[in-house]
């Protein structure tokens, strides 16, 4: 029985309903003032007010999410259980293998050649975009990986990770401060996953804006326009990759995590899955960036909990909170109370740590092998 499930809800209410009707109805027969009785009365006050505050804890914890499971619980009173692990919805490969219809990527036979300095800094190239759909222009870098040069690869197209860093945000804050192409070489080394092109685009538009990722009213940057359209585009007509959509997904830290599930959950034609570290679940835009006024139509488009709670979109999510971090944990919790099929939703819940990078970095080998096990474009080959 789960801990925050409504069967468990259920049954600690009835207990509680029947703990005080027997103590009405035996009261009577412990009126007397001897010893004995007094403690018997004693012990029904003491054990009604204790169901009384078992049955509000139990709401409050399935609200809050204070423990998610009964291993969470045990390891906060043990004090040896420092992570929890949630599957919420339908199984991540389920969502993933879905057909799901809209605009995608498509990619074209002929592809522009490489510029001449590709071989060099490990195979990072910056680039210089406009996007015709957004009228943006930006940055986008590209890790190449391993092997992606090499003539007898010529014929293998390769599964896509959009990147997303945090604000204010780093240029290539996930390819170079936390080496993600490293950590997706090693695991695809493994055989955990296929090797994979990592792409990590400009957010910020003008450099400094705490954008969200988000579209704003007219006269305001369309980002989401460009991150979800533009540079899956760019990245289809310049690279050997492949358009199907369990070959695409999304990643993101902090403010980057927000951005990749958003940006999945909203173009699941485009994008089968998204990790989010230390991400929430709707924006928090900073003092001086507002992207469309208050009550704008827009405001209910980037409320993901209420997407879920609308109409889930069949995307698989693998995301990473803590109770200790607050910017993170409570649009989590409330989006993990929420989700059901065609979403899929696997959480690791950490007890003690924070809103720090560190524990993005130490979660990254999970995360990734999480892709290759239920997405299938970066399932390993044999």
């Amino acid at each position: 029985m789960s801990l925050t499930g409504s069967a468990f809800l259920v049954t600690v209410a009835l207990c509680t309903v029947v703990v005080f009707v027997v103590s009405i109805v035996v009261w009577p027969y412990l009126a007397e003032p001897s010893p004995v009785k007094i403690l018997a009365r004693a012990g029904m006050l003491l054990t009604v007010n204790f169901m009384v505050l078992l049955t509000a804890a139990t709401q409050l914890n399935a609200t809050f999410l204070f423990f998610a499971d009964w291993t969470d619980l045990r390891g906060a009173i043990s004090g040896t259980v420092t992570a929890t692990t949630l599957t919420r919805g339908t199984s991540a490969s389920g969502a993933a293998a879905r057909a799901v219809k809209g605009q995608s990527a498509k990619a074209d036979r002929v592809l522009p050649p490489l510029p001449a300095d590709a071989a060099l800094n490990g195979g990072l190239i910056t680039y210089t975009v406009t996007g015709p759909l957004s009228g943006l222009t930006g940055e986008i870098s590209v890790q190449l990986p391993p092997g992606y040069m090499n003539p007898v690869n010529a014929p293998v197209r390769y599964p896509v990770i959009e990147t997303f860093g945090g604000y204010p945000a780093l240029s290539k804050q996930l390819i170079v401060v936390y080496k993600l192409g490293d950590v997706v070489a090693r695991q695809s080394a493994a055989k955990r996953m296929r090797p994979a092109l990592i792409v990590e685009p400009q957010l910020e538009f003008p450099r400094g804006a705490d954008t969200e990722c988000v579209n704003g009213s007219p006269g305001n940057p369309q980002v989401e326009t460009w991150l979800a359209q533009d540079v899956p585009n760019w990245v289809a007509h310049t690279f050997r990759v492949r358009t199907d959509r369990g070959s695409w997904a999304t990643l993101g830290v902090s403010a980057g995590g927000w951005c990749a599930a958003m940006v999945a959950m909203l173009h699941p034609a485009q994008f089968a899955g998204a990790i989010s570290l230390l991400g929430y679940f709707h924006p928090e835009f900073g003092p001086f960036y507002e992207p469309y006024p208050p009550g704008d139509p827009l405001g209910a488009r980037y409320d993901l909990v209420g997407l879920v709670r609308r109409s889930p979109p069949p995307v698989a999510l693998w995301l990473e909170t803590s109770h200790a971090d607050e910017i993170s944990y409570p649009s989590s919790a409330a989006l993990l109370k929420v989700a059901r099929p065609p979403l899929s939703i696997d959480a690791l819940v950490l007890q003690h740590a924070g809103h720090y990078r560190s524990v993005a970095v130490g979660v990254l080998p999970q995360a990734t092998a999480w892709l290759g096990a239920n997405l299938p474009g970066f399932r390993a080959t044999p």
